[in-house]
């Protein structure tokens, strides 16, 4: 999950202190050249935090309590993206919201069996109330997503057009927090709930190609470097697609 992702809200948890905190990350440093491209990605990132609160959609706050939208960064933002900061700042001020930026190494980590219990629940009530069984596919290669949602119902099998946006972001998040610098992570996710059995069967391919559309080389080279796995965790399909963006 990151500030480029500008319609979700990315994290929201409470704090050891039990300060309700909105949280987003930037994990693209800071540049003369790059500086003022983020800080107009930022501001949209931000304008979807402004309007979940404006419109009381964060379910986890109660009535006016306080909070705080938490910028997590991999180096100390320059002067142009604290200036964003504080604009956003003064609009939520008076909703009882503060804004605030910390260092990536500082954020909290969460279990990936959070987020995937996370995940379970915005599935279920994205689908009919009448589901009986669903399948979630998620294909996450560089900067490309794509997904589909089928629940199954007495009335027959639904299709539907992929996830929420705020599963479509823990996604995101888990297939961050399953890295390894020796294996890499996963890239296709492949859930499915079984409502009568309590069932919850997430499954996760790291090195088989996923079917549909072949993607540009270029986005299978992307994805080693947000993700670089070691040269015998590559398979062959994967280094081949890498070469050809050469």
């Amino acid at each position: 999950m990151a500030v480029r992702d500008a319609q979700t809200i990315d994290t929201i948890a409470r704090s050891p202190e039990g300060v309700l905190t909105l949280a987003l990350t930037e994990d693209r440093a800071y540049t003369p050249l790059s500086t003022s491209v983020l800080a107009e990605e930022l501001r949209s990132k931000l304008n979807a935090y402004i309007y979940a609160v404006k419109t009381d959609q964060i379910a986890e706050r109660q009535d006016g309590e306080p909070a705080v939208v938490l910028l997590y960064t991999v180096s100390e933002p320059p002067q142009e993206i604290l200036d964003v900061l504080r604009a956003a700042g003064h609009v939520l001020s008076s909703m009882g919201v503060s804004v605030d930026w910390r260092l990536l190494e500082d954020a909290p980590v969460r279990d990936h069996t959070e987020v995937l219990r996370e995940i379970a629940v915005g599935l279920t009530q994205a689908v009919p109330d009448t589901w009986t069984h669903l399948r979630y596919v998620a294909t996450c290669i560089g900067d490309r997503r794509r997904d589909r949602l089928t629940a199954e119902t007495p009335e027959g099998r639904q299709d539907l057009q992929g996830a929420p946006n705020p599963v479509r972001a823990a996604v995101e998040e888990l297939k961050q927090l399953m890295w390894t610098p020796e294996r890499g992570t996963w890239l296709e996710l492949d859930f499915t709930i079984d409502r009568a059995a309590g069932q919850l069967k997430p499954g996760f391919n790291y090195s088989l190609e996923p079917a549909g559309e072949l993607l540009p080389a270029e986005v299978y080279a992307e994805e080693l470097r947000r993700f670089p796995r070691l040269p015998a965790s590559v398979p062959d399909w994967l280094a081949e697609r890498v070469a050809q963006a050469g």
